[in-house]
């Protein structure tokens, strides 16, 4: 970008990439109510339910990102065969998300309730999941679904939304990894601690300060510093290390959180990897640009500033283009 360049160019070359969203779906159920009393049968609050909402979440909520941003998406996952999953597909399609999701009836859908009273404080979070892998048989279904629908959408960008729910294992990783290589396409994922070691030879891979300190068995101060040291431990071509209101860092750069009155991270991870991953797709370096970051610090800030899980709608992105570039 030359000097004095805004957002705009960079939100545009979004529009010409292609994604392939791979991970661990989730629906993410809330329901809203009234506090009214304190229970007479132990010191908690009772919320008298008045609606319940359903949407996507986990990698879905990724891949609803990406589509927001303006790019062309698939989504493909693995849900259950119960009512959670059937919800999930209904969301998805209300969503107008192009969706693919393989049943495995051994395993229930990932599912979050939340309770919301009085608008928008949340008292209680219920998870129904299962984080084992996928068996045998289902797991050599979900590798041909993937191949097949990667084939299929041709995509500049496979990103990898890995919650620990089980669908992205090592097998399945290695073969992301395999086929970005022998195909010439670009890998990007947000990792965990735990299957942190599958992601050697992938292009991006972003990591909060939690997990980059559970990987690094050690305080995170410097980002840049922690960066550098996870792509050397890992394999990784290029770590992200997302630091909250400090905003987030590569080896090479780092930039800082965009200041918000009303703050609510939920989903601000989702929207940070979906810029970085279109920024990689859209950008012919083979390294994220200062640019991109600055980016993805504006989008997150944009999705912080609701409540909630939410996405960047029209009205964020057209103030974020015309910003400046740092």
């Amino acid at each position: 970008m030359g000097e004095g360049a805004t957002f705009a160019e960079l939100l545009q070359a979004f529009r010409g990439v292609r994604v392939v969203v791979v991970g661990d779906v989730m629906l993410d159920e809330y329901l809203f109510g009234t506090a009214t009393r304190i229970s007479p049968e132990a010191p908690v609050m009772v919320v008298r339910q008045r609606d319940t909402r359903h949407v996507v979440g986990g990698a879905a909520n990724v891949a609803l990102n990406v589509q927001a941003l303006g790019a062309d998406v698939s989504l493909l996952g693995i849900v259950g065969d119960d009512e959670a999953g059937r919800l999930l597909r209904d969301a998805a399609t209300a969503a107008g998300l192009d969706a693919r999701f393989l049943v495995d009836p051994s395993r229930p859908t990932t599912r979050k309730t939340r309770i919301v009273a009085n608008s928008s404080h949340q008292v209680l979070r219920v998870d129904h999941e299962s984080t084992a892998e996928p068996d045998a048989a289902t797991q050599t279904d979900w590798l041909a679904t993937i191949r097949d629908a990667i084939r299929s959408a041709n995509p500049h960008v496979v990103l990898a939304s890995d919650y620990a729910k089980g669908a992205l294992s090592a097998e399945v990783v290695r073969a992301l990894v395999e086929s970005a290589r022998s195909d010439g396409r670009k890998l990007v994922a947000n990792g965990k601690p735990r299957s942190a070691t599958h992601y050697a030879g992938a292009d991006v891979v972003s990591f909060n300060r939690p997990e980059s300190e559970a990987i690094l068995e050690s305080a995170v101060g410097d980002g840049r510093a922690a960066a550098r040291a996870l792509g050397e431990r890992l394999g990784i071509h290029e770590v992200v290390v997302t630091l909250g209101d400090k905003g987030l860092a590569t080896a090479r750069y780092a930039v800082p959180s965009v200041p918000v009155e009303v703050f609510d991270p939920a989903g601000a991870g989702d929207t940070a990897i979906a810029t970085l991953a279109l920024a990689y797709g859209a950008e012919s370096s083979d390294r994220l640009s200062e640019s991109a970051l600055h980016l993805a610090a504006h989008t997150a800030a944009a999705v912080v500033r609701k409540v909630g899980v939410a996405v960047p709608n029209v009205q964020d992105l057209e103030a974020i283009a015309q910003i400046r570039v740092p």
